[in-house]
């Protein structure tokens, strides 16, 4: 027994509230748990894959989640990819904010689209797609400069997939995005000065900034563009962002910064 399955089993760090759904696929369990105010899901009943507000679904909930839609603040996307669903909480408040942006939406497992489409109010239409099939198989076989913002939160139970770290799946984002697109990755932490991932994330993107989270995890921006803006207006930007997605931002724009690039 792992320590997450050892932990899970005690009650006392389970998530709390009742069972509304719950099914099994070859990955494991997929849980739906819920409160007086959320909605959760889960995949060991301990971490929250995704968390909706029930009163109000397209709110963003998660500091991280509103982290990655800070980048709608370096560009308006017409056209967006988003690997990993989850409970569909990045395209439920793109649609939200939007609901002419056409998207492409990645998981890799059917009944986690199943149970997110019946329990987490997904958004629907001729020009959003679902598409069940692995991340590095889909963004190997994109067109190139097909898409404004690609997000990608890559996560198993508790743990990121190493694909968000690998040299190609990156050569296939930048490759994949518009000249002037940004790749936005949640990790869990801040990626070592001078260590692998910054020098991978550096050799296949000119401009790097990121964002630190209160859970600690660290949301990277990632464009082959440059970027000219002075950090103040870009937050000043990322503030009234957050206006349109019917949340504050402003706890979280002080921790903008660059980590490759010009700064203005």
């Amino acid at each position: 027994m792992t320590d997450v399955e050892q932990a899970s089993s005690v009650s006392i760090f389970r998530i709390r509230g009742d069972i509304v759904a719950s099914t099994h696929d070859e990955h494991g369990q997929i849980t739906v748990i819920e409160n007086k105010i959320y909605r959760i899901l889960t995949f060991d009943r301990m971490c929250e894959q995704s968390k909706m507000q029930k009163n109000e679904p397209t709110l963003p909930v998660h500091n991280y989640i509103r982290a990655m839609l800070m980048a709608v603040a370096l560009k308006s996307p017409k056209k967006a990819l988003i690997l990993g669903l989850g409970g569909g909480c990045l395209p439920r408040a793109i649609a939200a904010r939007d609901d002419a942006c056409a998207m492409d939406i990645v998981e890799l497992r059917p009944a986690v689209i199943d149970v997110a489409r019946q329990h987490f109010s997904l958004p629907e239409g001729e020009h959003i797609h679902y598409h069940a099939v692995d991340a590095d198989q889909f963004i190997a076989s994109a067109e190139e400069h097909r898409y404004d913002l690609i997000f990608s939160d890559l996560y198993a139970a508790d743990t990121m997939s190493p694909l968000q770290e690998m040299e190609t799946f990156l050569q296939h984002a930048s490759r994949t995005l518009k000249a002037d697109g940004w790749l936005v990755l949640n990790y869990p932490q801040r990626p070592a000065a001078n260590g692998p991932l910054l020098q991978t994330l550096q050799r296949q993107f000119s401009t790097l900034l990121r964002c630190v989270v209160p859970s600690g995890n660290v949301v990277i921006y990632a464009s082959n563009m440059p970027f000219d803006l002075p950090l103040r207006e870009l937050q000043r930007i990322a503030n009234r962002v957050g206006n349109e997605f019917g949340t504050d931002f402003s706890s979280l724009t002080p921790k903008l910064a660059v980590l490759s690039g010009r700064q203005s």
